[in-house]
Order: structure tokens, then sequence, then C-alpha cells
């Protein structure tokens, strides 16, 4: 469990990966060694799993979307090859309830959104797929 310390290295982080462990070590009053070490031990025990670079896509031309998938027998394990393959889809949970599979994906216009639903509707025991377009971005704290 992360104490206070590492809660506070962890939001400086997610705020700012980019940071130095100088200027994290000023703000959570720690020493350098003391935060590279609680870093280092974060990676090693996969609460922090990575560093990852934002794109934008262009506002005009973008758009992201969710997708929720039910399957008829449940199959997600096996079409996890066929989400891999598409480098738009960025988050995809298997979640409980009346839906098997939600997928956030983020296209570069309305055109390329519609290849991908095309070739998810190509899935083996898709029974249903509604897609819920997004139209604001409210809050955003990866």
């Amino acid at each position: 469990m992360p104490d206070h310390y590492d809660q506070k290295i962890l939001a400086l982080l997610v705020e700012d990966a980019r940071l130095s462990v100088s200027d994290i070590s000023r703000q959570v009053n720690l020493s350098r060694s003391a935060v590279t070490e609680r870093i280092r031990r974060m990676e090693d025990n996969r609460t922090i799993t990575g560093y990852h670079a934002h794109t934008s896509i262009s506002k005009s031309e973008g758009v992201t979307a969710y997708l929720a998938l039910t399957f008829r027998p449940l199959s997600c394990d096996l079409v996890q090859p066929l989400i891999d393959a598409i480098p738009e889809v960025k988050l995809a949970h298997s979640i409980s309830g009346d839906l098997d599979l939600l997928l956030l994906v983020q296209a570069s216009s309305m055109t390329r959104l519609n290849v991908i639903r095309g070739e998810i509707d190509l899935w083996p025991n898709l029974d249903k797929v509604v897609t819920h377009m997004c139209l604001a971005n409210r809050l955003d704290r990866w």
C-alpha cells in the first residue's frame, strides 16, 4: 500500500511524468535518494506501470467514442488479439452487467472510426455493439 509520501509522488508523476527527482524531492520534502528508492519500488511492484507521452488528435478531425460490446457466448479472451491489432483502441475493459466489453477508441476521423466499427462487427460471437460518441472532454487525469 502506498503511504502518504508515495501518494504525493504518484500524484506529481501523474501530473507530469517528466518531473526530475530533484523537483519531486523538493515538493514532497524527502531526499533525492529516498524519492528515487520509492519510485524504483513502485515500478518494481507495478504501482507505476509506465511513463507515457500523450498526443493530441486535431480537434477538427479527431473523434473519440466508447463502444459497448455484448457477445453470445462470451468471448472476450477470443477477441483479445483483435483488440490488440487496432492501435486506436486506447482502453479495453471487461465489465460486469449487461455488457461484456467496453472499448475507448480515438480515431483520426469519422471515416476511420467507421472502418474500425466495420472490423469489430466481424468479430466472433458478437451479438451487439452500441457506439457512444464523446462530445466534450470534461476531465483527463491520464
